[in-house]
């Protein structure tokens, strides 16, 4: 097993390059402290890579992993021209190999944690949603352009624009095809970048950001580890769906709410204000979150938006309660601002209705017939969920496993929780924890109407949800602890700079001891059964490896240029990820065009019915390949792909190759394919 990982430590350095190198292009220009620069970076690199792949995919070019240094070299340009480099002493400066050290061994025990039950770097998650992931990713490898407007387009291929966000899928495009490793190993090893280059620095400058008086170096030693400590994120994402556009979203979300919360700070210094540099940067920064957001998982938006709207609404009451105070012409202008923000938000919202109505079709049916599927059923009390952010035991999303009650890391939040309910700028921060653990609570705990309306946007999914509390609660645990270890409130906020051992000590023991629990109680073992690979005959899973070594074949004995036609809920949707020939069915839900529809529905009745082999004419189809089982037991809507198991039953292709219960067939009864 560790010589099999230690071959993923390569690829794993390499998806960290691709990672950083074109954030730190754009971050050149700027004096930025160890931990900034790298949760800058990090959203730079995703805002380059979505901006590159929407630029191919206009001009029709197939995607390379140097195109994002296009847009990373003119976004540097661009902050050089607007931003020159200050001076002065960084704020982590002389405290970088403390920073470092922490960094280095916070990844060592997420990558534990995570992957300690999975014996090969290059086994895959057998889940819904990595069917159709793994598929976009090899479609991009194999010479298709990586255009977030266009990518839906796989399932959807009589679509000219069809949005899906290709963020994740062209990072991970970029790492197979600079070290030649398998999809699946660098699937797994950008899975790990993502986590350490993005995640565990982004938590740590929010943390920086909200802990402004304490020293920096010492918010980051102590924030690191904590980063690691939480089931939710990054691991619960990788347990559940796996969602994982949603997970190099919600790793951006620390950076993306660190940004306006600076940005904010810029804008009171009255000499920024007279700065149309500042504004201008300013906008551009937050432009840049938002989009960096959209090429990752636009859902996750709303999520961002849910994080900062305290924190906006205490700010807008501090600025309003100074402005009342006094008098005068600022007060005038304060009450023309809440008339007019109040018949803004009035319009605004009507607005948002109306599209709801109309467009969207909200009440075209009953809500409570709505957000039914398995990822939405309740199946615990809202007190329950509220327990489970209370004592950080969380469910795993593997069967109804929740893991063991994190004592330590449950009590570091509370005492955070408690402390910044002492300070007035860190209050908001409680206030929007507490929203996400009720949210998580309601999404957990109840199918009414009211639960419903208040989760929608997040599919009332509260795996997405509870995938949030770490962005918070690493900071408010990082204020418990140095509190604790400071023991008087009062030196968190003294601006004291040298390092505080007992704090950095306690947050080493309060993560330790978490992965510990982690590890024991369910969440390395839900990660191994997410990717247990059967070794002949798969049930529930996507694959065996068996059927991989038969999709390995696939070069040998389908000509180049055509298709593969079977159940995508066999495994046939993989045959370009393990056997470079393209599926007819690249996922197991799609909306397909009509000759794919036909041959869903109506193979077996090859013989009889023309239309059926001009469609396969047409699709370059002269091969089928099919395995009885299929992923979790089936569409649980129903069979959608009868056609291929109908005439796979009856008996009219011939075989020609086999592995365990994994065959490949020809179609011979419609000669040969037309030139």
């Amino acid at each position: 097993m560790l010589d099999q990982w230690g071959s993923g430590l390569v690829v794993t350095m390499a998806a960290v390059l691709i990672l950083l190198v074109p954030g730190l292009i754009v971050t050149w220009p700027l004096r930025l402290g160890l931990v900034e620069r790298a949760a800058i970076a990090g959203v730079c690199s995703v805002l380059a890579i979505g901006v590159a792949g929407v630029g191919g995919g206009l001009i029709g070019a197939a995607w390379q992993p140097w195109h994002p240094l296009v847009p990373a070299a003119l976004g540097a340009v661009l902050v050089r021209s607007l931003a020159p480099a200050a001076k002065g002493k960084l704020d982590d400066s002389g405290r970088r190999r403390w920073i470092a050290t922490a960094w280095i061994l916070s990844a060592v025990a997420l990558t534990l944690v995570a992957f300690a039950a999975v014996p090969d770097p290059a086994r895959v998650s057998q889940t819904y949603d990595n069917v159709f992931h793994l598929s976009a990713i090899a479609e991009i490898v194999a010479g298709r352009d990586a255009s977030s407007l266009t990518l839906r387009s796989l399932i959807q291929p009589s679509s000219t624009f069809a949005y899906y966000p290709a963020g994740w899928h062209a990072l991970v495009a970029s790492v197979a095809m600079t070290t030649g490793a398998s999809i699946p190993l660098a699937t797994n090893a950008t899975w790990i970048a993502v986590a350490v280059t993005i995640w565990m620095p982004g938590v740590a400058w929010l943390t920086q950001v909200l802990l402004r008086p304490v020293n920096a170096a010492v918010s980051a030693v102590v924030a690191l580890p904590l980063s690691v400590a939480f089931v939710t994120m990054p691991y619960g994402l990788l347990t559940w769906g796996t969602l994982y556009p949603t997970f190099l979203a919600t790793a951006l979300l620390p950076a993306a709410v660190a940004l306006p919360i600076v940005v904010a700070r810029r804008a009171r210094d009255s000499s920024a204000v007279r700065s149309w540099r500042s504004t201008v940067t300013g906008s551009l920064a937050l432009g840049g979150a938002v989009f960096a957001l959209a090429f990752a998982q636009p859902r996750v938006l709303a999520s961002w938006m849910l994080l900062l709207v305290p924190a906006v609404v205490f700010g807008l009451l501090r600025v309003m309660g100074e402005a009342w105070r006094a008098g005068g012409a600022r007060r005038r202008r304060l009450v023309r601002f809440v008339l007019g923000s109040g018949i803004t938000l009035v319009v605004a919202a009507g607005a948002a209705l109306l599209v709801a109505v109309r467009v969207l079709g909200v009440f075209d049916r009953p809500i409570e017939e709505r957000l039914s599927g398995p990822q939405a059923q309740a199946t615990q009390s809202i007190v329950d969920g509220l327990a489970n952010g209370l004592f950080q035991a969380w469910p795993t999303g593997v069967g109804a496993q929740v893991t063991i009650p994190s004592l330590l890391l449950a009590a570091a939040v509370v005492t955070g929780i408690v402390f910044a309910l002492r300070v007035p700028r860190l209050r908001w921060i409680v206030v929007a924890y507490a929203a996400v653990i009720v949210l998580f609570a309601l999404a957990a705990g109840s199918d009414d109407v009211i639960a419903k309306l208040l989760t929608g946007v997040w599919y009332k999914d509260r795996y997405r949800l509870s995938s949030l509390v770490p962005v918070l609660g690493v900071p408010l645990a990082a204020v418990g602890i140095i509190g604790i270890g400071e023991r008087l409130l009062a030196r968190v906020t003294d601006g004291r700079t040298h390092l505080r051992a007992p704090a950095i000590a306690l947050s080493g023991v309060v993560a330790a001891v978490s992965c510990v629990v982690m590890m024991m109680g369910g969440v390395t073992a839900g990660v191994g059964e997410v990717f247990r690979m059967p070794s002949s005959y798969a049930t529930s899973e996507v694959v065996s490896e068996a059927q991989i070594s038969l999709l390995g074949r696939l070069p040998d004995l389908v000509p180049e240029g055509q298709r593969v036609l079977g159940d995508p809920w066999d495994g046939s949707a993989w045959s370009r990820v393990y056997g470079d020939r393209e599926p007819v069915f690249p996922h197991v839900n799609g909306i397909w065009d009509p000759d794919r529809s036909a041959l869903a529905r109506d193979l077996a009745a090859i013989g009889d019915d023309p239309r059926v082999c001009a469609a396969l004419d047409r699709l370059r189809v002269r091969f089928v390949l099919y395995s009885p089982h299929a992923l979790a037991g089936g569409d649980p809507a129903g069979n959608l792909f009868p056609g291929p198991h109908s005439a796979v039953e009856q008996g009219v292709f011939t075989p020609v190759a086999r592995d365990a219960d994994t065959v490949l067939y020809r179609i011979d009864q419609c000669g040969p394919l037309p030139g």
